[in-house]
This record gives structure tokens, sequence and C-alpha cells, in this order.
């Protein structure tokens, strides 16, 4: 990659083409893209808007949480597609602290039951058996610190590799869309919670159970393997359907 490659970013007030990326500025709303063949009717700005969360008028707050998740979370190409890439963050901060939140709870509570059950096992131990429930809060809130901090990382980095290669991704966007991302995590913490409280309940029921726990072990394994797969493969949806966005 040479040094001018870094610095080849197209503008902010530049128009491009969904497709490719390639420069519009100058073209008809109803020719085709020069370089891909696209419609450029397909990349104008005005085909994005603001997601149903950050339109008040649309609902109440409950209502629009839920309907923004629900597109987000089964239909993430259509979301960033026609997603307004800029704006403030206020709104989208908050949809994303919620989603933290939420999904922090469940992984503090899986992360509790867990330990119990491990520390049950292993009866040796002088800390005892049994973990007492308030851990749970410490748990929850280092899980929310650190997926705040994975996303601002994530977003330096990504700002950092779009730039080098000359793509246009503000850290604003960026940040903008992993907000929105945030929803991811919660399919992500409701399997991983099922999965743990499930394998305690059944155990309760029948003791004989016991023997599956490496079988368990090893489910919980290919779901931390599949979980990451599922939360990349969404963000590099999010960043692909907005990398060219000119709105």
């Amino acid at each position: 990659m040479s040094p001018a490659a870094i610095t080849n970013v197209p503008a902010e007030s530049d128009w491009l083409c969904e497709g490719c990326g390639y420069t519009l500025n100058g073209l008809p709303t109803g020719g085709n893209c020069p370089e891909c063949g696209k419609p450029t009717r397909e990349s104008a700005a005005d085909l994005r808007t603001l997601p149903i969360w950050e339109q008040e008028d649309t609902g109440s707050a409950p209502h629009r949480f839920v309907i923004t998740s629900l597109a987000v979370i089964f239909r993430p190409n259509s979301f960033y597609r026609s997603f307004a890439t800029r704006g403030r963050r206020e709104q989208s901060a908050q949809f994303a602290s919620l989603h933290w939140a939420v999904a922090s709870i469940l992984f503090a509570v899986a992360a509790w039951v867990h330990m119990d059950w491990f520390l049950g096992m292993i009866r040796t131990l002088p800390m005892g058996p049994f973990v007492q429930w308030y851990v749970v809060i410490p748990l929850a809130v280092t899980t929310f610190l650190s997926l705040l901090l994975t996303t601002y990382v994530a977003a330096r980095l990504t700002t950092w590799e779009a730039t080098y290669r000359g793509y246009r991704l503000p850290v604003n966007v960026v940040l903008r869309g992993l907000d929105y991302h945030a929803a991811h995590y919660l399919p992500v913490a409701i399997v991983a919670a099922a999965t743990v409280i499930g394998y305690r309940i059944a155990l309760g029921h029948s003791p004989l159970l016991v023997t599956w726990g490496t079988t368990y072990l090893y489910t919980l394994c290919v779901e931390v393997v599949i979980a990451a797969l599922y939360l990349f493969w969404t963000y590099w949806i999010a960043m692909r359907n907005t990398m060219y966005a000119s709105r």
C-alpha cells in the first residue's frame, strides 16, 4: 500500500456510489455509476433516514426501542443500508447503553450460576461451594464497562484501518453504527444465560445429569466461538453498509 493511499480519503461532502465507493459528484441522480454501473439513485442521500428509535414522534420510547432492536437483530442489512450515519450520538448512545445494561446483567447472572456450579463441584476449596448472589453486581458493572471500552477501541481501530485503506469511516459514523450494533449482544447473552441456568435447573431435577458436566462445558465453548463469529459478522454488515454513506 503506497503512502498516497493513506490520505486518499473522500471528503465528508462527497457523494459516493454505495456499490463501489466511486465519487459521483456532479452526476445526475438518474444515471449510473461509471465504475460499477449501479444506478446513482440507489446511492441518493435521502434514502437514509434516522432509525425509529431516534424518531420521537413515532411512538413511546419502549415501542421505539423494541422496533429498532428487532430491525437491527433480524434485518441488519436493511437497517444499515437505510441508516443515517451522520448526526448526534446522544440517542444512539442511549440505545447502546440500554442493550449493554441488559446484556451485562444476563452475562453476570450466567457467570454467577456457573461459578456456583463449579465451586459446588470442588468442595475442597476453602472459600466454600457457593457464591453469594450479590457477586452479580460487580460482575454486571465490569461487563458493562468492558463492552463500553471494547466499543470505543473497536471504533478507533476501524477508523484508523479505514483511513489507511482510503475508506471514509469517520469515528463518529463508526460509533453510531456500533451503538446500534449493541443490540446483537442481546441474543448472545440470552443464549449464554439460558444454557447455564437451564443446565442448573435440569441438574436440580436430576442429579444424575452431573455426568453431563463435560458436555455442558463443551457447549459453552462452542457458543463462545459462534458468538464471536456472529458479532464480527454483524459488525462487518454495519461497516460495509455505512462506509459509502453520504448521509
